[in-house]
């Protein structure tokens, strides 16, 4: 067998340090790093590859990825609306063992037949309690967001699960072996308040329809099959596969394990990783906060908007009972040059622009305005947010047009 070395995989545009693991000095090493939120809790997603093409042996990894399926249709419809929501996390729930053979699968290229499972020599699944507590933690960052945010949540089910599969496949005509490995995470959560929300729903029957119900699931007790559940997260922290030719299975079997038990993240991006994941987190709770404020200036706008309507109503009715106008051109003159000014006093919104010159509208009822680092605007009343705040959320104050 050709002797393994530790090797630095970096991405090929940017050279990003990406992982470090074992594998031999003449297979060809690369790397792919995505620098967009693949869900709430994954601010990024990469992949790495090392190929012999005289042996034909691959392998690669490819970093976690999680995903959300919302079992209340009511919250699923309430969080699509909102701008700042990655729908493409949106996914049901589907076996673990599906899932990595789907994986498998779109690798290879064609259909797979599972011919043995195996444990998986990953240092996930070798620390298995220290990879628990640290998904554990971020699930704890969850609730949490969700308590702050005036939420009850509770988790139900939480695993954290290494597996291994070995398939075979034919692919023009030759015989390859498949080795597929995956350490698998996920967590059930429960809403309470999300049966109030139900119960308003069946009082106004077709008015929601199912969109108010709980997706039903089988309850047996295994993960992802728990009731009631209102979101379940699923997905994995790493995926490992390995192709190689059926006559080469003993060289590409050992290979695997080596590069499987050697990979470690590096470290600079896991930092990052979890900053990122932090900061998210954080942003979630001032969107809340948000939201909250925003409800409260709505109703307050419309008290306003309402009186105000009636008192031009009645001011305009005693001018022209007066017989008070000006001219027409002159009144027409006036109203082109107080039409946009007016157009928003009787809608309720200011208009502000952005560092990047677009022109927004934002609630009257907003004291400061401020833009995060994505473009997307938020109005909030009272006291201006203190610097460390800003620098924190990465937000900058903008100013009215």
């Amino acid at each position: 067998m050709t002797a393994t070395v530790s090797r630095q995989f970096t991405d090929m545009r940017t050279n990003t340090p990406l992982a470090v693991c074992e594998v031999p000095e003449d297979f060809l090493i690369g790397g792919m790093l995505n620098g967009q939120f693949q869900s709430d809790i994954v601010p990024f997603t990469f992949a790495i590859h090392a190929i012999n093409n005289d042996q034909q042996i691959t392998l690669f990894n490819m970093s976690p990825e999680m995903f959300y399926d919302y079992r209340n249709m009511l919250m699923k419809q309430t969080l699509s609306t909102l701008p700042t929501t990655i729908t493409t996390s949106f996914r049901d729930f589907i076996e673990p063992e599906d899932y990595l053979k789907q994986v498998a699968e779109s690798i290879f290229g064609a259909r797979l037949d599972l011919q043995a499972t195996a444990d998986l020599p990953s240092r996930f699944n070798m620390n298995l309690q220290s990879s628990f507590d640290e998904f554990a933690n971020v699930m704890n960052m969850i609730v949490m967001s969700e308590a702050q945010s005036g939420s009850e949540v509770r988790i139900n089910n939480a695993i954290c699960k290494s597996y291994l599969m070995k398939y075979a496949g034919v692919k023009d005509g030759k015989e390859y072996t498949i080795l597929a490995g995956m350490d698998y995470q996920g967590a059930e959560f429960y809403f309470p308040m999300a049966d109030l929300f139900n119960g308003i729903g069946n009082m106004f029957g077709n008015l929601f329809g199912n969109a108010a119900q709980r997706r039903e699931v089988t309850e047996n007790g295994a993960f992802g099959h728990n009731s009631p559940t209102d979101l379940c997260i699923w997905g994995s922290r790493n995926r490992y596969i390995g192709i190689f030719p059926k006559e080469k299975e003993d060289e590409g079997s050992e290979l695997f394990v080596k590069f499987v038990s050697s990979y470690v993240m590096d470290q600079n991006l896991n930092s990052q990783f979890n900053g990122l994941v932090s900061q998210k987190m954080q942003q979630s709770v001032q969107q809340a906060y948000q939201y909250q404020s925003m409800a409260r200036q709505s109703q307050a706008n419309l008290q306003y908007q309402q009186q105000k309507l009636t008192n031009m109503i009645s001011q305009n009715s005693q001018s022209i009972s007066a017989g008070i106008m000006d001219s027409w051109d002159r009144k027409m003159a006036s109203q082109a040059r107080t039409s946009e000014n007016f157009s928003q006093a009787i809608r309720g919104v200011d208009t502000y622009t952005t560092t990047d010159g677009r022109n927004v509208e934002v609630s009257v009822g907003a004291d400061h305005v401020y833009e995060n680092r994505y473009g997307d605007v938020y109005g909030v009343s009272g006291n201006s947010l203190d610097a460390e705040v800003l620098n924190k959320l990465n937000w900058t104050e903008i100013n009215k047009k």
